[in-house]
């Protein structure tokens, strides 16, 4: 007899606490995660603070349990085992190269230097030392000026800083990070708009506003901890207007696995769902702008002091 599978009607819930309970299982159990998450550190997939020197798993606002299933699913493959050596003679290049990401991720994790030498069709495993001379070497044959120092986002702000002092003793100022690809373009854009390529607000003014727009963002799927800000702000009788060609479920109810009412019954996320065309952001934007001005409803006041062009920009 078929069985019919009931579609959920909120994104969250149970099935994110099963995914988090798999993920621990696979990093040697529940508490040796815990403890993990639960130490001095950041979150290693968003911006999201983990509590600092507070601990792990507290938000800016000092609020506990603070964590979502994609932090937990990075640091459980940060926890898996070391990858063995026999690894490296048993599967070649050309196999890897049809893993999946996830197949490669659950492979363990790296712990020692890997070399592909000319012609070779396996990684060959070298030490520490010959790894650091072959590094020195090539500082030392390149020109400074035409090196560029890429690093993580996941990485500490002490590594990030140890970093960009090598790189500048070496003698080159092309440091970036991870953003450099993620955030290249709205940087750009928001730097000839604001004077900065990053945000103008902070994480407790989303606790005090009364209207968010979000518009593009999933954060139902990626960024899980800012879905519980968007709900307080539900919660508190504000608005929240999301603007995204995908109708996303979280983004509509989302059930918070740390809220026993919210993980009951679902919170509100999206007062009013606008869903544009792939690229119809841009014309639903000046709409919004044209009809605040035939309104009478622009802060002339704010537009005068802290912004300019704004004529040209409302012909």
């Amino acid at each position: 007899m078929a069985t019919t599978q009931r579609e959920p009607t909120a994104g969250g819930g149970w099935q994110a606490i099963r995914y988090c309970l798999n993920a621990a299982r696979a990093a040697g159990g529940f508490f040796r995660l815990y403890r993990a998450l639960r130490s001095k550190n950041a979150c290693k997939t968003c911006a999201l603070g983990m509590g600092g020197q507070r601990g792990g798993m507290v938000n800016e606002a000092g609020s506990f349990p603070e964590v979502c299933k994609k932090s937990v699913q990075a640091m459980a493959a940060d926890m898996q085992p070391a990858i063995p050596e026999s690894f490296w003679r048993e599967h070649s290049v050309a196999e890897l190269q049809t893993w999946s990401p996830r197949e490669l991720e659950s492979a363990g994790r790296l712990v020692q230097p890997l070399r592909l030498a000319p012609g070779a069709t396996h990684y060959e495993p070298i030490s520490w030392h010959e790894a650091y001379r072959r590094t020195t070497q090539g500082f030392r044959g390149a020109d400074p000026s035409r090196t560029f120092f890429y690093f993580s986002g996941r990485s500490s702000n002490e590594a990030a800083f140890l970093l960009q002092l090598f790189a500048r003793v070496y003698g080159s100022n092309h440091v970036n990070n991870c953003s450099y690809y993620c955030h290249q373009a709205s940087g750009v854009g928001l730097t000839s708009v604001t004077g900065s390529g990053t945000a103008t607000i902070v994480w407790d003014d989303l606790y005090a506003c009364d209207l968010v727009f979000l518009i593009g963002g999933n954060p139902a799927s990626n960024h899980p901890r800012l879905i519980t800000a968007l709900a307080d702000v539900r919660r508190r009788g504000g608005d929240v207007i999301v603007v995204n060609p995908v109708r996303e479920l979280g983004l509509e109810r989302f059930k918070i696995p740390s809220q026993p009412l919210s993980l009951l019954w679902g919170s509100p996320i999206a007062s009013q769902f606008i869903q544009v065309d792939v690229g119809g952001d841009l014309a639903w934007l000046w709409g919004m702008a044209k009809r605040l001005s035939e309104l009478g409803a622009l802060d002339q006041e704010f537009l005068n002091s802290h912004c300019s062009g704004t004529e040209a920009y409302l012909e």
